[in-house]
């Protein structure tokens, strides 16, 4: 019985091997030699170098695009930003880097481009950071948001750019029975099948996309994650797989409105606008080439309305060209319910009519062959006679107690050697305010925390409101943390959010409910014991030899 049993497991472990064998072994990328119209560039998105946690440098990297004749890379290296990341803007090798970063969130990891890198951090909270990049004309995609450790959280969240809909590096985590089993073997065989055969159809992504897709405008895109690295510890790592193996199988497709300049910040700002307005598309590259896709609006006087575009009027024609030398199925949805399914196409163009208000987006699937259920591509959606959603403005809460309402009521509390100076004036209004003057210094190289704040140790009860409410201003543009402290002792928990200033006058209210923990297990709702609350700026948000002047209004609660 034994002997039988070995048998049928050798017998079914050799016709598996023969299947992986097969199937890298006749896995070919189906050929579209058709040229890349000379507005369409094509490049990849989501890199990580030595500059955080990928091994390879960006000469390396813009090396392997070159060698692939990528137009573009976007490099996103971890960090709050990350500032050598965000200076690497520049052509290498007929390549154009684009410098961003990969924000670490409380809410999760989002990519970021185009912004302006400021003296000081980008803040933790997922909204602070969109609406900060949002406001220098950037981009801001959700990274991996169903990944099993670092999802994101924040649905709340409004404003982002669009979402991570395929992640090759969050695939491969997610099949990871695949990668110790069937993939070494397929990767000798064939490379681009092994990590292809990582991708599967992503539908929660997709379904969160629609959904956000009904209220506002929202873009997906293609991301690799690529880190060259295969960590089997924190000292044992691999370069593996190279950038380039990765480069093969995802491709993002962004219609400029002009050639790209020269000059690499300019070139870059055309991409980035471009992605922001929506007038991209995605590939699964290792399956073909989509050079020649097309979709866009025809209104009924001939304006033709792109990707991300709006329509002004139904009565119109989606067109579809999909001038391919091999057969292709599409699926064409409205409000993320399919619309109208084309199968088996051929070198065809497709006009649909429309006569009802939507959403209408597309995917292309190979109509034969072994990966035909993946999105080969993925269009970014077209918005046809949808009233442009106007969010109802938030008014700013009047408080119900004032904390401060005049003279000294702050102490200032700081690392040795940094200063801090806190008065209380009153202003050419009449009104009184609080003024902190502030420089941060690190007491050493070895001890990296330095801090000045605005204290208030003191026994409150914040249970019957629902958050602060003040105005500040500063010498310049700055972030401070609120903070509150509640219990005592083992059982003290501190809950932090920040808040932005400029030279102006700016009324802010932060909701108790938007603070992030710090420390302890205690709840922000349980605010009957507070015993302090600080307004401070340190390492967390500056940087050693920071200096300036805080102006606060009196602090309320609401």
């Amino acid at each position: 019985m034994l002997k039988k049993t070995g048998k049928a497991l050798v017998f079914l472990a050799a016709a598996g091997l023969a299947v992986v064998a097969f199937n890298g072994l006749t896995f070919q990328q189906r050929v579209n030699n058709r040229p890349l119209p000379s507005l369409c560039k094509k490049g990849v998105f989501h890199m990580h170098s030595d500059f955080s946690d990928g091994l390879g440098t960006v000469a390396e990297i813009c090396r392997a695009a070159s060698a692939q004749n990528l137009d573009f890379v976007i490099l996103t290296d971890h960090g709050r930003p990350n500032r050598e990341s965000s200076a690497a803007t520049s052509w290498r090798d007929g390549t154009l880097l684009i410098g961003a970063s990969e924000f670490s969130l409380h809410a999760g990891h989002m990519a970021a481009a185009g912004y302006r890198v400021r003296d000081y951090e980008f803040p933790p909270e997922a909204q602070e950071a969109i609406r900060e990049v949002e406001n220098d004309g950037g981009v801001t995609f959700i990274s991996h948001p169903l990944d099993g450790r670092i999802p994101w959280t924040d649905w709340q969240a409004r404003g982002f750019t669009g979402i991570e809909i395929i992640s090759l590096y969050q695939m491969a985590k997610k099949n990871i029975l695949y990668g110790l089993t069937l993939f070494p073997l397929q990767y000798l065989l064939s490379p681009d099948y092994a990590l292809t055969a990582f991708i599967s159809y992503p539908k929660k992504e997709l379904e969160i996309w629609d959904r956000f897709n009904r209220e506002g405008k929202y873009f997906a895109i293609y991301a690799l994650d690529s880190h060259a690295k295969l960590a089997l510890s924190d000292k044992v790592q691999f370069r593996f797989p190279s950038y380039g193996a990765t480069f093969k199988i995802l491709r993002v497709y962004v219609q400029v409105d002009r050639e790209l300049d020269r000059d690499a910040a300019t070139a870059a700002a055309t991409v980035i606008a471009a992605l922001r307005r929506g007038s991209f598309f995605n590939a699964v590259e290792s399956l073909a080439a989509a050079n020649g896709f097309e979709f866009h609006y025809l209104e009924n006087d001939g304006r033709r309305v792109d990707m991300g575009g709006e329509a002004e009027r139904t009565g119109g024609e989606l067109v579809l060209r999909l001038p391919f030398p091999f057969a292709v199925d599409v699926r064409v949805l409205k409000d993320g319910s399919l619309f109208r399914l084309i199968e088996d196409r051929l070198g065809q163009e497709v006009r649909i009519g429309v006569s009802e208000p939507g959403v209408y987006r597309c995917e292309v699937f190979l109509h034969s062959g072994r990966l035909k259920r993946l999105p080969w591509i993925l269009a970014n959606p077209i918005f046809v006679a949808r009233p442009a959603p106007t969010p109802p403005p938030v008014p700013v809460p009047t408080p119900r107690t004032v904390l401060n309402p005049a003279g000294p009521y702050f102490q200032v509390e700081k690392n040795d050697r940094s200063r801090g100076e806190a008065a209380a004036a009153t202003g050419e209004d009449g009104r009184p305010f609080t003024r902190l003057r502030f420089e941060l210094r690190r007491e050493s190289p070895a001890l990296v925390d330095y801090w000045v704040s605005l204290a208030r140790r003191q026994e409150l009860d914040f249970s019957p409101y629902r958050g602060f409410v003040f105005e500040a201003r500063g010498s310049r543009a700055m972030r401070f943390w609120l903070q509150f402290r509640t219990g005592a002792g083992k059982e003290e928990s501190a809950f932090q959010h920040s808040f932005r200033v400029d030279e102006e006058w700016r009324p802010l209210f932060i909701p108790f409910d938007r603070f992030h923990r710090l420390y302890g297990a205690g709840s922000a709702s349980d605010r009957t014991r507070v015993n302090s609350f600080f307004i401070l700026i340190d390492n967390g948000n500056s940087f050693d030899g920071a200096r300036g002047e805080l102006e606060l209004r009196p602090i309320g609660l609401y």
